[in-house]
């Protein structure tokens, strides 16, 4: 294994549950890394598959590697979070990859070089279909949030922030970061900072995105908005009444139609 500093300035960390599929581009996106100020956290949920083997074939890469049972995703990040030493934490799970093997670097340059001492830098994001997410002329504030929210892949957090406002909050199955961003920049005034990178290549076939757990996905987006006030019980029923409505145009076909019209339009 390659020496580290003992205080990285980034932990990457990697949580994953039989994703012998598509974890391999996520070690080599990591291995990779012409940067080595990092260290690279690998939380492995017991897998029945492969994933744990595959893993393996990069060890030399890895500053922690653990298999164990957890309760979900978020409690696996939160074993993590506890065990990272860097001064901001990047989480890239399984599946999910580094655009480049000098990302690492160019954001380190570039918080190095902030003057504010930002406490979470945000990038943008790469759908694996091409599509790119990106914050760059947003404001984060209660209006983002309620519409729309931060990429965690792409998104570079100081680790003390989870000492002084709590750990991810594992009543969530899918919106646990969504609900740390709102506590932590709306209620908290943390200092943020966008970059103009694109960070990673997130794996749409994950769990925030898949259509089987999309009820879940806003019905929890929902409680985190009503939980810190960011609305009230008629702006929940406005969200379930636009749900509704998004899930009859996706029966009809309607959905797709006019997405890509929208697409068109905007070129």
């Amino acid at each position: 294994m390659k020496k580290r500093a003992r205080r990285p300035l980034i932990s990457v960390i990697t949580v994953c549950y039989n994703e012998e599929k598509n974890i391999e581009k996520t070690c080599r996106s990591v291995a990779a890394q012409t940067f080595k100020d990092f260290e690279w956290i690998v939380i492995d949920g017991k897998s029945t598959d492969n994933t744990l083997q595959i893993i393996k074939k990069y060890k030399s890469n890895t500053d922690i590697l653990m298999s164990e049972k957890d309760s979900g995703i978020y409690n696996a990040m939160n074993k993590a979070i506890k065990k990272s030493k860097g001064k901001y934490l990047l989480f890239l799970n399984g599946g999910d990859s580094l655009t480049g093997k000098g990302i690492l670097k160019k954001v380190s340059d570039l918080i190095k070089k902030d003057k504010e001492k930002s406490q979470i830098y945000y990038g943008d994001l790469q759908y694996d279909n091409g599509d790119i997410v990106s914050h760059k002329n947003s404001r984060l504030d209660k209006k983002f949030f309620i519409k729309s929210t931060l990429s965690h892949q792409a998104t570079f957090i100081r680790r003390e922030l989870f000492s002084k406002y709590g750990f991810y909050d594992e009543s969530y199955r899918i919106v646990a970061d969504y609900d740390f961003w709102i506590k932590a920049i709306i209620k908290k005034k943390v200092k943020t900072k966008y970059i103009p990178i694109t960070v990673s290549i997130f794996d749409l076939a994950g769990i925030s995105t898949s259509y089987k757990h999309a009820k879940t996905h806003v019905r929890e987006r929902t409680r985190a908005l009503l939980r810190h006030n960011l609305i009230g019980p008629a702006g929940a029923n406005l969200i379930k009444l636009k749900w509704s409505l998004l899930t009859l145009m996706k029966r009809l076909g309607l959905y797709n139609i006019i997405r890509k019209t929208k697409n068109k339009l905007k070129r």
